[in-house]
């Protein structure tokens, strides 16, 4: 599922606050974002690999980029986060005045998440500029809102760059039923292009097709089925962005041979067919 495109090009949303139980589907959206955690607890499942969330967790999604965050909701334990989102032409007409920046931002629209999302202390330079920003907003013009808000996202992403090659940090220990669905997820990812057969699945990893299913639900809130047609449309957006293959031929590598098909799943979860989404990215 494709988040609709906004009115704006630009969305600031300061301490949303869910009370209630927080499960997202799999879902993408054509502009970037930011989401920094101010409480609650938590996981994040992106490009095959669940990350634990927790207070000062700061996330990162490219645009078009499949993600589902999974938060332990309950009286007393809330999630708050501030949104940053963003479609990334705002900043155009600002590179040439900040070219090391420009350069930074691009590695990091091209980069892939290879470590865990990065945690922010509250006195952070880059949270306070979040802080900032919401106590001058009441005291902005309307025609002055825009340009603020690309000042704010040129500060953001010169903060971030002081992180630019993090050292690994200590990873949360994941529960043994996150270990087993990060198995589960390890091997749709080397088998997403075949037909996907839960008993096999079920016999390679040594457990029963009941046990891998409850498990794996219980771990990410979403069924062993739905993350597979989700990584296969992960896979069909890199082809779509970076060859000139036929969208039959990518549906038949991505495990769709039916084009048809292929294109309904894939409108289903990016909002978009495949030949709108290879346009789109392609620019």
């Amino acid at each position: 599922m494709m988040i609709p495109p906004m009115a704006e090009p630009y969305l600031f949303d300061y301490r949303r606050t869910s009370l209630h139980e927080f499960k997202e589907v799999f879902h993408a959206h054509p502009e970037m974002e930011f989401t920094y955690v101010h409480e609650g607890e938590g996981n994040l499942i992106l490009e095959g690999r669940t990350y634990a969330i927790s207070p000062g967790t700061l996330l990162m999604f490219h645009p078009f980029q499949l993600h589902r965050i999974r938060m332990d909701v309950a009286p007393g334990r809330p999630f708050v986060r501030t949104l940053l989102i963003f479609d990334p032409a705002v900043l155009q007409p600002y590179w040439s005045q900040f070219p090391a920046l420009k350069e930074f931002f691009q590695s990091l629209k091209l980069s892939q998440p290879v470590s865990p999302p990065l945690c922010l202390a509250p006195g952070d330079p880059a949270v306070s500029l979040l802080t900032q920003f919401h106590d001058t907003l009441p005291q902005l013009a309307l025609h002055e809102t825009q340009e603020e808000y690309a000042f704010l996202l040129l500060g953001f992403l010169r903060q971030l760059r002081r992180f630019r090659q993090p050292a690994p940090g200590p990873v949360a220990p994941a529960s043994r039923c996150s270990h087993r669905a990060e198995e589960i997820m390890q091997w749709i990812e080397r088998h997403y292009a075949d037909p996907f057969e839960l008993e096999r699945l079920a016999r390679e990893l040594h457990i029963s097709r009941y046990h891998a299913a409850h498990l794996f639900k219980e771990a990410t809130g979403t069924t062993i089925l739905s993350y597979v047609h989700a990584t296969r449309v992960r896979h069909a957006c890199v082809l779509l962005r970076q060859t000139l293959l036929a969208i039959p031929e990518i549906g038949i590598r991505t495990g769709y041979p039916n084009p048809s098909y292929f294109c309904r799943v894939f409108r289903e979860a990016m909002g978009t067919t495949p030949h709108q989404y290879r346009l789109r990215v392609q620019k």
